[in-house]
């Protein structure tokens, strides 16, 4: 090409290179341009990309079940607040501390309607074991039968191991009488994570095992302390503090002594087992991103999430009551 450019201003008889340089260099210029802006290939390269990530999201929409697809599809959009197609940390982790305050916001306002409701023989004020059971049948459409009616071993097995758990969290929330709740206890009872009672017996139990010198404020040093035997075991997870010493430093100075005076007072620490503290929805985020991230880009496709659908299925993303629940 430069030689016949060449060849035709040698035709057109211009003798000096000052005159042919500048025309040169603007045609290279001009070459430059239209190669940065229409790269060869790269249309074609960039469908076919797209393509294969298509044929892959559809294969792993085919392998989930349809309820699951429209639950995990849905709460992914909702999630994607940019509309990019993929979840940052920031983004999973934020939409999951909605979800959780939604879900302790509603458990709390719905809390003495429910109560009520229960609260029918007699009415006073109090909901019974018996109570209960009428309700928690029904509910399961059982109607009216339940243990006190029916044998319990006629029962389905997972009627009977329901019921046996929901006996013991029963006597757990039960603080003045064990056959029968007050408001807040059946709140205990049924959202142990969004009591108020249950987050500061949880305080009291971390300063019980923490506290060393009784000040009734946790220093740096006591709460960052190796974990005391049988403290926050897979038998006990309600206790929800980070496993390592250097999580639990870092936790110390940058989350829960807001006042930055060296201790932890019931306050700050009431903040910091409380839900609704950020860190609980990042720690999920977290766990979800190392479980679900494949190729370690830092953001999540639709595609990783419903490879992980069982995981994402009963994470605080989707299934946020039955996941505190496990836990508190």
């Amino acid at each position: 090409m430069m030689g016949i450019i060449i060849k035709l201003l040698r035709n057109m008889k211009i003798p000096r290179w000052s005159t042919v340089l500048p025309v040169l260099f603007y045609l290279l210029f001009i070459t430059c341009i239209l190669l940065i802006a229409f790269p060869i290939g790269t249309t074609k390269t960039s469908k076919k990309a797209n393509k294969v990530e298509q044929d892959s999201l559809n294969s792993a929409m085919h392998h989930v079940d349809k309820n699951v697809l429209l639950e995990l599809t849905g709460a992914f959009n909702k999630a994607d607040t940019n509309n990019d197609k993929h979840l940052t940390m920031q983004e999973l982790a934020k939409y999951i501390n909605y979800k959780i305050r939604d879900h302790i916001d509603n458990a709390i306002r719905n809390n003495p309607t429910t109560f009520v409701e229960i609260d029918q023989k007699p009415r006073d004020g109090l909901v019974s074991w018996d109570e209960y059971q009428t309700y928690a049948m029904r509910q399961k459409g059982l109607k009216e039968k339940h243990p006190q009616n029916s044998p319990f071993d006629t029962l389905d097995r997972n009627v009977k191991e329901s019921v046996v758990r929901e006996k013991a969290l029963w006597m757990e929330a039960a603080r003045t009488d064990p056959l029968s709740l007050t408001l807040d206890e059946f709140l205990s009872f049924r959202h142990p994570e969004s009591s108020t009672v249950n987050l500061l017996n949880l305080v009291d139990e971390i300063l019980r095992q923490f506290d060393l010198d009784g000040d009734d404020r946790l220093t740096e040093s006591e709460f960052t302390d190796v974990l005391p035997v049988g403290f926050a075991d897979a038998t006990n997870r309600k206790f929800i503090l980070s496993r390592s010493e250097r999580e639990r430093r870092e936790e110390f100075n940058k989350i829960i002594d807001k006042n930055k005076d060296g201790k932890a007072d019931r306050g700050e620490l009431l903040s910091y087992v409380d839900p609704r503290h950020p860190r609980y929805a990042i720690q999920e985020a977290s766990t979800l991103f190392s479980l679900a991230d494949k190729n370690g880009d830092r953001v999540l496709t639709l595609q990783e999430i419903l490879s992980k659908s069982t995981i994402f299925i009963s994470s605080k993303m989707i299934n946020t009551a039955e996941s505190f629940h496990d836990e508190f």
